[in-house]
């Protein structure tokens, strides 16, 4: 089978008449209000203003995260302190409630250890 070529009559097509200009643009002209061209220094103090200034800022950031680390520091060593006589503490109530140191007390308040108990008979008595 054959393919039949097809010729496509492709003509350019001459501008007869100037094409008007376009009513939207991309961007806006750009036009100097005095006169006068932004000069090379404006531009340069600009730069410079914009650097100084987040430089500071940057500079104001490091010192408050500076401010909470020693808060932070502080803190840590202030739990160290309160764990290490929490268990101080806890050692003391241990060493007290020892039985002999119990026992040791008791002698010392006068307190004597009992024998066998005593029961009360409360029942009436009666009488031959």
């Amino acid at each position: 089978m054959a393919v039949a070529a097809r010729k496509l009559n492709l003509t350019k097509s001459l501008p007869t008449a100037r094409t008007p200009e376009p009513l939207l643009r991309l961007v806006q002209e750009l036009r100097v209000h005095d006169g006068r061209p932004v000069t090379t220094m404006a531009f340069v103090s600009l730069v410079f203003g914009a650097l100084i200034t987040s430089i500071l800022m940057v500079m104001a950031l490091n010192m408050a995260l500076n401010q909470d680390s020693i808060k932070l520091h502080r803190l840590k060593a202030q739990a160290q302190a309160i764990a290490a006589q929490e268990e101080a503490i806890t050692a003391q109530v241990a060493r007290y409630s020892a039985p002999h140191m119990l026992a040791k007390r008791a002698r010392v308040l006068g307190m004597v250890p009992s024998g066998s108990p005593a029961f009360l008979d409360l029942r009436p008595v009666d009488k031959p």
